[in-house]
């Protein structure tokens, strides 16, 4: 038997070579890289967190008007200002605004906030939440994170704002001039898809040198 020559291995080499590709190509197929989360910060870069995947920013003046149903549009400028400084919220992408999943967080500040008063806002949470909720809200968990100087609660139950049955969670961080808090918004038949992805976001809010919490005798 003659062996090929040299000049015609790449030839005969060529298809096994395509088949390779081949495979690769497949592979890749199913296996999609994993999207970047986006990455969302206060207008003041007093925090960041890394959002859910397809998050958009819900537009000032369509939160300013959730937040006070008895206003109109045009807002004042000043107005709306002072009002984007403290809060801001973000949602998945739809066709209307406050469609779930969607979060809210706002700022509480111009008080010195103390980790004792962190710490009697998460211990009183439970009490206050099932003294004050209407009837058929639940209250789910609870949890505090000392060395972050924040804690979060979760309960279900009828929202008047939405009309609806939702699950929430909020997020309470001590500042440097207040609470920050962040509350998210699901319903029940979406918490298996969205629940823990809004956790994990909510945990990935890190506030800034200048916002954190510092004792006072910090330097």
């Amino acid at each position: 038997m003659t062996r090929p020559t040299a000049h015609l291995l790449p030839a005969l080499a060529l298809p096994a070579f395509l088949a390779q590709l081949a495979l690769l190509a497949l592979l890749a197929a199913s296996h999609p890289a994993r999207a970047a989360e986006p990455l969302a910060s206060a207008d003041d870069g007093s925090y960041s967190l890394n959002l859910p995947a397809d998050f958009v920013r819900i537009p000032p003046l369509e939160l300013f008007l959730f937040e006070h149903p008895g206003k109109q549009a045009p807002v004042p400028h000043e107005e709306l200002a002072a009002f984007r400084r403290t809060h801001a919220g973000f949602q998945k992408k739809a066709d209307t605004w406050f469609v779930t999943p969607f979060m809210l967080i706002t700022r509480e500040t111009g008080r010195k906030r103390t980790p004792q008063e962190l710490f009697m806002d998460h211990v009183l949470v439970e009490r206050d939440r099932e003294d004050a909720a209407p009837p058929g809200t639940a209250f789910l968990e609870k949890e505090h994170f000392p060395t972050r100087r924040m804690h979060y609660y979760k309960e279900a139950g009828f929202n008047r704002a939405l009309g609806r049955q939702v699950i929430s969670a909020t997020y309470t961080w001590l500042t440097s001039d207040g609470f920050l808090r962040l509350t998210w918004y699901i319903t029940e038949d979406q918490r298996p898809i969205y629940e823990e992805a809004l956790h994990q976001a909510a945990l990935s809010l890190a506030l800034s040198p200048q916002a954190a919490y510092k004792k006072e005798n910090a330097q």
